[in-house]
């Protein structure tokens, strides 16, 4: 992979190099980076591992036998004809998770709730010169959460990925340009992901010209979001919505850097905060600053959002960090912190200040996914050790606090959780742990457990107790 293309900022973690060195989302824009790297030369001493984003995993090395190392290999690349330039490939995954609350809703919910969340996803593709269609089947079922299935827990059967490209290859130069339903992930996620923590993923309907030239990636997009349906293949589009940007990553003026500069529209005709509801028309302009420098690794984003909210002006921003650093210690440990913040409204005449992330990763400060990240600010500290060549563990803390007496707080989904607000800033914290296990290639598993200790923004709004959650899945992908 050309380290000019990998978008997650690497960091110095030597025994355990098979982890993510980011969450999921933040190894979204390395998946992409490295399908436009093109397919690299000489035998893999092991195969590449499984993207987030699998329809960007390139096997056309596989064209030469003697390069399987892997039992699976040979329904990576199934050659159709003596040239064996035009194949067939096949993969999924499922995931088998499990989600245990205790007071749901700070005690507005029910006491005790386990759910059982099912994944199943299948994927073929068709490979030729200049050209590749890829198919992606989904179902997600949901048992035992009080009110039954959400949104993002349940949908039955459907098609996730639909698309064909056309793809050109140069020295130094790849252009594709994709059709059909897809999926998006830049940066690190914060505006856009493929919501990997939720049971349903998210993908979009549209078109996308992804441009690769040297040291410089680029990728331009107009799509509708595509809604999810509970039932059998009647996933279709969110009504009115209409989603379109550019995302350009070139080299930093920093030594082992990269920077992210982008302009992303979202037009939603009913969009709800808790000013109200009205046609929501939103332009986010942002830009991140990522890479390492020695021991040392940063992650800095801005984003400024303006438009209009109904027949209101909306001004709105944010500003994030993550830095690191890996100390010289047994286990590799890397001592971390997160400080972020989000604009809210300020009510009265003032222009909209709520701000949106668009379409976020599912888990913003964790696996609970209680808040999102709308009208806060927060310090987010961390420690990850690595106690085994294939084990992590992550403890973190997170404090969080309004931006806004006026505004509320929200769901990930970015939808307003409370009615009554009182003038309190203090949100609350959660203490949480994370112990993540890759048991070869094809097997990954995960417990996270936390607490979120209620503030008194909570307990003015009638929330009487704090929230205890366990999760843990297993995930088998071919």
């Amino acid at each position: 992979m050309s380290p000019a293309l990998t978008s997650a900022a690497p960091r110095p973690v030597p025994k355990a190099t098979f982890l993510k060195s980011a969450s999921p989302a933040q190894a979204a824009g390395a998946s992409e980076a490295a399908a436009l790297a093109g397919r690299g030369g000489g035998p893999p001493a092991a195969p590449p591992p499984y993207r987030l984003l699998r329809a960007d995993e390139d096997y056309r090395y596989l064209r030469d036998p003697t390069r399987q190392v892997d039992l699976l290999d040979v329904l990576k690349y199934i050659p159709l004809g003596p040239r064996k330039r035009v194949a067939l490939g096949f993969g999924g995954e499922t995931r088998q998770r499990l989600d245990a609350f205790r007071h749901l809703d700070w005690g507005a919910g029910p006491p005790r709730s386990l759910s059982w969340l099912q994944r199943y996803m299948l994927h073929a593709e068709l490979r030729a010169p200049y050209f590749r269609a890829f198919a992606q089947i989904k179902s997600a079922l949901e048992t035992g959460r009080p009110g039954g299935p959400r949104d993002i827990d349940r949908d039955d059967l459907d098609f996730h990925q639909a698309f064909a490209d056309f793809d050109l290859e140069r020295p130094g130069l790849r252009i594709i340009l994709r059709a059909g339903r897809h999926e998006l992930a830049f940066g690190s996620g914060r505006l856009v992901s493929p919501r990997e923590g939720p049971n349903v993923r998210r993908s979009f309907d549209g078109v996308s010209l992804i441009v690769a030239v040297r040291r410089v990636r680029a990728h331009l997009f107009v799509t509708r979001p595509v809604a999810t349906r509970p039932g059998v293949f009647d996933d279709g589009w969110e009504r009115g919505q209409w989603f379109a940007g550019a995302h350009v990553t070139v080299p930093s003026p920093l030594p082992g850097g990269q920077v992210d500069v982008y302009a992303l529209y979202l037009d939603r005709p009913d969009a709800e905060y808790q000013r109200g509801r009205a046609h929501e028309r939103r332009l986010s302009l942002g830009t991140r600053w990522f890479g390492a420098a020695g021991r040392l690794d940063y992650n800095v984003e801005a984003v400024l959002q303006a438009g209009k909210f109904g027949d209101a002006p909306l001004l709105a921003w944010t500003l994030a960090s993550d830095t690191g650093i890996a100390l010289p210690l047994p286990w590799d440990p890397r001592l971390g912190v997160r400080l972020d913040v989000a604009s809210g409204d300020r009510g009265g005449r003032r222009p909209m200040g709520t701000f949106s992330a668009l379409f976020p990763k599912g888990s913003y400060f964790g696996e609970d996914a209680l808040i999102g990240p709308a009208n806060f600010y927060d310090v987010h500290p961390m420690l990850t050790l690595a106690p085994l060549e294939r084990l992590s563990l992550t403890l973190d803390w997170v404090c969080l606090w309004r931006y806004s007496r006026a505004d509320g707080i929200y769901n990930v989904p970015g939808e307003p959780l409370l009615d009554n607000l009182g003038d309190a800033r203090f949100i609350g914290h959660r203490a949480g742990a994370t112990l993540e296990a890759e048991l070869g290639r094809h097997i990954g598993f995960v417990v996270t457990v936390g607490r979120f200790f209620r503030g008194p923004f909570l307990a003015q709004a009638g929330r009487t107790r704090d929230v205890d959650f366990v999760a843990t899945w297993l995930t088998l992908k071919f």
